[in-house]
């Protein structure tokens, strides 16, 4: 384990026992709106669990720019095998709501895949509408 990434779970724990006991004393409230869970709070145990909270976070990422870091001081020798072109190429499609967001590892694949989503969202336009 990364020393950041403890440092992260380190500040991340803290920050679960900060809202625990913000709860406890009534000066943070949480819920759920849809999907999303939220705390929101008013008093010093919400404030200072939210800086833990953005400090754990913040300290993850540097661990993973730490670890990339380190790839390059390992040596990679250049042979042939790897200028080949990639044997598989795909690609996916995400729909939220009517809004497509489409990726692939090429053109041809975004291309097929754009014409998916569009057929898709017309059908779901015309299920909603029949049923």
């Amino acid at each position: 384990m990364n020393r950041f990434h403890l440092i992260s779970l380190i500040f991340f724990i803290g920050a679960i026992f900060l809202f625990i006991f913000g709860f406890l004393e009534g000066d943070v409230e949480g819920g759920i709106f849809i999907i999303f869970p939220f705390i929101a709070g008013s008093g010093f145990f919400a404030l200072i669990g939210i800086v833990f909270f953005s400090l754990a976070i913040l300290f993850y990422f540097f661990g993973f720019v730490n670890i990339y870091k380190s790839f390059d001081k390992i040596p990679f020798e250049k042979d042939e095998k790897s200028e080949k072109k990639p044997l598989f190429k795909g690609g996916g499609v995400v729909l939220v709501g009517p809004i497509p967001i489409v990726f692939g590892s090429s053109w041809k694949v975004a291309l097929i895949l754009m014409v998916l989503a569009i057929l898709i969202i017309i059908f779901s336009f015309l299920f909603m509408v029949v049923v």
